[in-house]
């Protein structure tokens, strides 16, 4: 047999000998009287054996002579007491032995109040607490459930609908508050809106409760990098066109009219460069309002400029004013209500965000009701009249027509042939500030064409027709004034005779004719 180590037998030897000390003290305690009343009177005055704030207490003389000695040297290999909390005072309550009265409780009570009072404000002031979360938290919380549910089936729009209605009461700081917020934030990001879900990802970035904050912050990290990979490192499997294309390919929508039994070819061009209609359609493209300026300005006749280019130079004038002033129009009409409210303050769209930039030589500048009567001022000579389509125009450049607007006193004066007649009036006129319609009253003729006047006014045709007919005003400044008729839309479909009018600032010898 291996014999063991000689440092187990030394402290064999050396536990031993504390174990013979140990029963030796043991022995003399039991010896000794005092020890003895100890043991058998437990309520007996406790001699003191420590001073100070600490308190009072004595060994447990018996607690401590109960001892063992472990049987695994890994927990210490010498005898010790079986309960060294109670052999050693442990697990006792000690104190300075200080008595509190009354008034000290009322004070220690007070101050706990006012403490949670404070908290309680604190709470309210960042928007942890929220009244009106308590008032509504069961239209809160069906909101939710609709918004959860409609997000689950893919119906998001119905999801922002529902969140909106609700976002009046919550704040970004509560718990329920920035949970509604989260759900619309990721409803505005699943329908498009991205401005408005990254205005509310960054609120929600600084809420107080955390694992809002932390959603927040990742999702809104996630549109960053979106925005990054599309315009910054332009990479084509991110843009919004590959992923159109990949929908549409995904869904078969591609391939949809190979669903049905009849096809038909509806339309052809001809794209041939040798082809005259080719020639016809590159030639008379007008690509920007400068560009429609210059033709008009150059058109003084049909030798000049091509009578199809006109009217696209007149066309592409037409349409910009058009939807400039359905853009002026829809600015001017009273904002509804915001629905989302975040914080006290609405979520704005980004079609609100958009800021008006400074217009450049290609932009059309509709310009205000005082610009437009600062240009109108003088005279004018009558330079062409157009049809809206086709190719049909009217020179007038051998012709003496011309009107005369007097801003100061809104009159105006105009002359023009009528066949072989001649037509003079003069009268007061307006121009509508929304509509820039021209308006005349109060009208004085003269001249062998008046009773033509009277009788077919509402058949009126050349230079008559494009003073006493209602005109809108589409461009005017320094040099050029262009008008259209005043018709139904409806009418606009067919091709109308007449329905341009472009007068050229009277000047020298013109202004003497006139005189």
């Amino acid at each position: 047999v291996e014999s063991k180590p000689r440092i187990v037998d030394e402290m064999e030897e050396l536990a031993k000998q504390m174990e013979a000390e140990k029963m030796q003290k043991l022995q003399q305690v039991q010896s000794n009287s005092y020890l003895g009343d100890l043991k058998t009177d437990n309520s007996s005055t406790v001699e003191k054996m420590t001073s100070g704030v600490g308190g009072s207490w004595a060994e447990d003389v018996k607690s401590k002579n109960e001892i063992y000695r472990p049987a695994n040297g890994g927990w210490g290999y010498f005898p010790r007491p079986k309960d060294i909390s109670k052999a050693y005072g442990g697990g006792r309550k000690i104190g300075a032995d200080v008595e509190t009265t009354y008034e000290d409780e009322l004070r220690k009570q007070k101050a706990i109040e006012e403490t949670r009072e404070k908290l309680k404000r604190y709470r309210e002031k960042v928007g942890i607490e929220v009244q009106s979360e308590k008032d509504h938290a069961d239209e809160i919380e069906e909101a939710l459930a609709i918004g959860q549910r409609a997000m689950q089936r893919g119906v998001y729009g119905a999801a922002v609908s529902a969140l909106e209605k609700v976002t009046k009461w919550c704040s970004t700081n509560s718990k329920v508050g920035g949970q509604v917020f989260l759900e619309l934030a990721m409803a505005y990001e699943a329908v498009g809106r991205t401005s408005e879900a990254i205005q509310v990802y960054t609120a929600l970035s600084t809420s107080r409760m955390e694992d809002i904050k932390f959603n927040a912050k990742r999702l809104l990290l996630g549109i960053e990098a979106m925005q990054f990979m599309r315009e910054e490192a332009k990479i084509e499997a991110f843009s919004r066109k590959k992923v159109s294309q990949t929908f549409i390919d995904t869904t078969g929508l591609g391939n949809i009219a190979e669903n049905f039994d009849v096809r038909y070819n509806t339309a052809y061009i001809d794209l041939d460069r040798k082809s005259g209609y080719y020639r016809k359609l590159t030639e008379s493209v007008v690509r920007s309002i400068r560009e429609a300026r210059q033709i008009l300005l150059a058109a003084t006749d049909s030798s000049e400029v091509e009578r199809t280019k006109v009217i696209q130079a007149l066309r592409s004038i037409d349409r910009s004013f058009s939807n400039s002033l359905e853009e002026e129009i829809k600015r001017k009409e009273p904002k509804p209500e915001p629905i989302a409210i975040m914080n006290g303050v609405p979520i704005v769209s980004a079609e609100e965000e958009r800021k008006s930039t400074t217009l450049g030589l290609d932009s059309f500048n509709l310009g205000d009701i005082s610009q437009i009567m600062e240009n109108i001022e003088g005279a004018w000579k009558l330079q062409l009249i157009a049809d809206n389509k086709g190719d049909g125009v009217n020179f007038f450049n051998k012709t003496l027509a011309w009107q005369n607007f007097d801003i100061g006193g809104m009159r105006y004066k105009a002359s023009g042939p009528y066949g072989f007649l001649s037509l003079s009036q003069s009268g007061t006129f307006n121009i509508d500030q929304e509509q820039r319609i021209i308006t005349r009253s109060e009208v004085e003729k003269d001249g062998s064409a008046s009773f033509f006047l009277d009788v077919y006014s509402s058949s009126l045709t050349g230079p008559i027709a494009a003073v006493n007919l209602q005109q809108q005003i589409i461009s005017v400044d320094s040099e050029l004034l262009v008008t259209r008729k005043v018709l139904p839309k409806e009418k606009l479909r067919d091709t109308l005779k007449g329905y341009f009018s472009v007068w050229r600032r009277a000047q020298g010898p013109f202004l003497e004719q006139m005189s």
